[in-house]
């Protein structure tokens, strides 16, 4: 989103009318004491790049038109009285201000990652036979050390030289 740095970007939107209401024909839940975050990081397939000074270029994430619309409808659900909006692993969280979980249990931190869950990719892994074709590699690898090992000897012996 911008591209001039490479730390993380939090963007807040901030809302102090949470109260349930009517709003342009829409109608709004009560989210007073409710953060809505989500963590657009996993959304990098549409990457550009752009030139900054001469000979100076970066890449950066550019949302489309349809990354927008979905963040606006994730937003709108989440407000909404009979909004659709659930929880989603990797994208958004609706969190309160108190309880299990909550904001203040997590000492007031508004970082994403503090809530929305990341589900860890490593646990489809047979671990098992992943260590068994790791340990048969590495004795391949060593073997043939070995065997460059005396090769290299040999040769030295050869032109009449010994290591030691």
């Amino acid at each position: 989103m911008f591209y001039t740095t490479d730390i993380s970007v939090t963007l807040w939107i901030l809302n102090m009318n949470k109260k349930a209401r009517e709003l342009n024909g829409r109608k709004l839940r009560n989210r007073q004491n409710e953060v809505l975050f989500m963590d657009l990081r996993t959304w990098n397939d549409n990457i550009e790049v752009i030139q900054i000074d001469k000979g100076k270029r970066k890449k950066k994430v550019a949302f489309t038109d349809e990354h927008i619309n979905k963040v606006k409808d994730i937003y709108n659900a989440w407000q909404e009285v009979d909004g659709d909006y659930k929880d989603a692993p990797e994208l958004c969280k609706s969190v309160s201000l108190y309880g299990e979980g909550g904001i203040r249990e997590k000492d007031y931190s508004l970082a994403p990652s503090k809530y929305i869950e990341f589900i860890d990719k490593d646990l489809d892994i047979d671990y098992e036979a992943e260590m068994a074709r790791i340990q048969e590699e590495m004795r391949e690898v060593l073997k043939n050390e070995k065997k460059s090992q005396i090769m290299l000897e040999d040769s030295f012996r050869e032109i009449g030289y010994e290591l030691d």
